[in-house]
């Protein structure tokens, strides 16, 4: 397998992407440390989890459909702000 530069995401598409990325990190990190017994800072924990990782996945769905990436599973490499896909060669 060989990966593919899809889209090259301009500024403001990284940094929303980035940010989302980042909350979502933040967010499990903190299910590691959180007691289950707190039960109001854990429900808030997972209402924002849930609502992070929808809009995580939204991004995706919504940019994919936006410039109608080719392939179906994609990651952002932070260095270049390219958008990759694998590819099969032949």
């Amino acid at each position: 397998m060989k990966a593919k530069e899809v889209w090259k995401l301009n500024d403001g598409e990284f940094k929303e992407i980035e940010d989302l990325f980042e909350k979502k990190i933040a967010l499990e990190n903190l299910t590691k440390i959180v007691e289950a017994d707190n039960q109001k800072l854990y429900d808030k924990l997972i209402k924002d989890y849930g609502k992070t990782v929808h809009e995580f996945n939204s991004w995706w769905d919504n940019m994919a459909k936006k410039y109608r990436w080719e392939g179906k599973n994609w990651w952002l490499d932070f260095e270049t702000r390219k958008i990759m896909t694998n590819i099969i060669e032949a």
